[in-house]
């Protein structure tokens, strides 16, 4: 598994060694922590943006692979395409050689919702057109495409294309990425709360728990019906009602300080799944609602914000 140090990632890894399952985490520690790590699993430091990575990874024989690590921000991979791509896309292709050179039968692959761009009908199916709006989003796209080939080879593939996914063990020290931790994040330490863009625009919120869910149904398939499939609650939310609904979670004042400031053009306006064919082929769909979800996510965010800086 790469990227088993950040937030899904390290979900999924903790999930998969509670099943008994013998676990490898690849990660260069860039964004994700090595206490994520589950001690029952073994860890490899390794960064995917360097071509030669390949080189270094294990001879051994695997089930399959879960691709997680990522350069996972939309404004960021403005800054840096070369990075992003490197990151993203490359990593990717070289990664789903490896695998077919080394009979590793299964590859996993976390995409995003970013590929869709500014969809003209929602919510949006995976057969919608592709047009990403971010050099992120571009990255995730050509990686399915990458898996695509490889598919032609014998190597199963299964994209997700996951939407807005938040919970405990997010990443609040990154402002960059992650809507929900980033404006929980300002609310925890009681400072006004940017929010770039519209509070109009929607998000489809996808609690951590039912996003490991659809890849643990997944893994436990020799292959799936689909090359891919969105993650997501199928609920559109506004920028707006998120914010309320952090406020009420924390249990901080309505009139809390919000400024909003100019979006950008990488900005996705409004967004929700169809998770028709996911809960089709795999009997899944999202169950925890959003105020039960942030309840939860808040409740830990205060114990994350007390272990590591003091505050509150």
């Amino acid at each position: 598994m790469t990227g088993g140090a950040g937030f899904i990632g390290s979900a999924l890894a903790r999930a998969l060694v509670g099943g008994g399952d013998r676990v490898m985490v690849v990660d260069n520690l860039s964004t994700g922590r090595e206490e994520n790590i589950p001690p029952q699993a073994e860890f490899v430091r390794l960064d995917l943006s360097d071509a030669r990575f390949v080189e270094k990874l294990p001879s051994d024989r695997f089930d399959a692979v879960c691709h997680l690590a990522a350069q996972s921000s939309g404004e960021l991979s403005g800054y840096d395409p070369l990075y992003d791509v490197q990151t993203n896309a490359i990593s990717t292709l070289l990664l789903s050689r490896w695998c077919s050179q080394h009979r590793t039968p299964r590859f996993l692959y976390a995409s995003s919702m970013a590929i869709y761009g500014n969809p003209r009908t929602l919510p949006v199916t995976e057969s919608a057109p592709c047009e990403p709006l971010s050099f992120y989003g571009i990255s995730k796209w050509a990686s399915e495409n990458y898996l695509r080939l490889a598919a032609r080879d014998g190597l199963s593939s299964t994209s997700f294309r996951m939407f807005s996914v938040y919970g405990p063990g997010q990443n609040m020290q990154n402002l960059k990425q992650g809507m929900a931790s980033i404006f929980m994040s300002y609310m925890v330490r009681g400072s006004e709360v940017p929010v770039t863009g519209s509070l109009n625009r929607s998000r489809d919120f996808v609690y951590i728990d039912d996003v490991i869910d659809a890849w643990m149904r997944a893994l436990a398939l020799p292959s799936t019906p689909s090359s891919a499939y969105n993650v997501g609650s199928g609920q559109p939310t506004t920028v707006r009602e998120l914010l309320a609904e952090l406020l009420r979670a924390l249990q901080l004042p309505a009139q809390y300080p919000i400024k909003e400031q100019p979006g950008r053009a990488s900005d996705q306006f409004g967004l929700y799944a169809d998770i028709g064919q996911i809960e089709t082929d795999l009997g899944w769909k999202a169950t925890t609602p959003l105020a039960t979800g942030l309840r939860m996510m808040a409740d830990w965010a205060r114990s994350d914000a007390r272990k590591h800086c003091g505050c509150i």
